[in-house]
């Protein structure tokens, strides 16, 4: 099992022939992320945007040799080009570049677009949490693109994010459903879909993992909040995914982890016919790597499935 983010890159390194489509790059965060990528040979890329731009701001000015480039310099003919080559099966990952996520969800959503599986998409976010002495990487969902997700799509949340947990070689992960309270109170739709999912898993509805919830923040995380409450589960305090009642919370508490603990983050979204990356345009280098690597594993991950 994959338990933190320098064995996802070592994993990574040992997947080979998989090519990133990066719709647009213009920013040195990701040119540089592409840069890191080619040195630690996580994957061959394909850069779709202005050739004239790219090599002036690419790290030296030097093009590494796992780095083709199509010169774009529209954003309406690059993201064609770049649907173009999802189609015709020349590239495993999408990561977006200049373009703006809506812009790119958009085009790659479009019936013609080649990524829809009939599945909803959702944003699985991962943080190293360096107090954890086993699994150190938790998971969050879903902060990218389900606003407010009722019953049946927070079921779809759970199993996209078992499903990335599984790639990773956990094969069992345990699964908050996340509240303010540990308590189902019905005028909180977020403590009774939680009930309801975990009973769900209890029966064996869901598969694949262990669930609980309601689970306040506290008590997923720390065994000695769990303990306190006397909340006894398996996941109480050993959470590995975390799914939270809506996009603001999850985005919110994503963007804590790295803004306020300074902790490392990748993220991907799972539904579609291949991982699409769509990292922020303030994340690092870094976060934008780590990703890259993120996305070559579930590629691989659908591939032997």
């Amino acid at each position: 099992m994959i338990k933190n983010f320098e064995e996802l890159i070592n994993a990574a390194q040992q997947i080979k022939n998989r090519k990133v489509v990066v719709v647009f790059p213009n920013n040195e965060e990701t040119l540089s992320a592409i840069v890191q990528s080619c040195e630690k040979k996580l994957a061959d890329f394909i850069l779709i945007g202005d050739r004239d731009i790219i090599s002036k701001k690419i790290s030296g000015g030097k093009i590494p040799a796992e780095v083709e480039i199509i010169h774009q310099p529209i954003i309406a003919d690059a993201l064609k080009t770049s649907i173009d080559l999802i189609k015709s099966n020349k590239a495993d990952v999408v990561l977006k570049g200049g373009v703006d996520t809506s812009t790119l969800m958009k085009a790659l959503l479009a019936e013609d677009g080649g990524i829809r599986t009939g599945r909803l998409l959702s944003d699985v976010f991962i943080f190293e949490y360096p107090k954890r002495i086993e699994n150190k990487l938790i998971m969050i969902t879903d902060g990218g693109l389900t606003l407010a997700p009722d019953l049946k799509e927070k079921i779809e949340l759970v199993n996209n994010s078992v499903e990335v947990a599984h790639a990773l070689g956990n094969a069992n992960p345990k699964v908050a459903m996340l509240s303010a309270s540990e308590f189902v109170n019905p005028n909180l739709q977020s403590t009774v879909d939680a009930a309801i999912i975990s009973k769900m898993n209890e029966r064996g509805q869901i598969k694949g993992c262990l669930v609980d919830g309601p689970l306040a923040l506290d008590n997923a995380i720390s065994s000695d909040a769990a303990g306190e409450k006397k909340i006894g589960s398996q996941v109480a305090g050993n959470a590995e995914i975390l799914v939270f009642p809506n996009i603001e919370s999850a985005n919110i508490f994503a963007k804590g982890t790295t803004y306020f603990a300074g902790y490392r983050l990748a993220h991907v979204i799972i539904g579609g016919r291949m991982p699409i990356l769509i990292p922020s345009r303030a994340d690092k280098s870094d976060a934008k790597m780590l990703s890259i690597a993120l996305g070559k594993i579930m590629c691989e991950y659908y591939a032997r499935r």
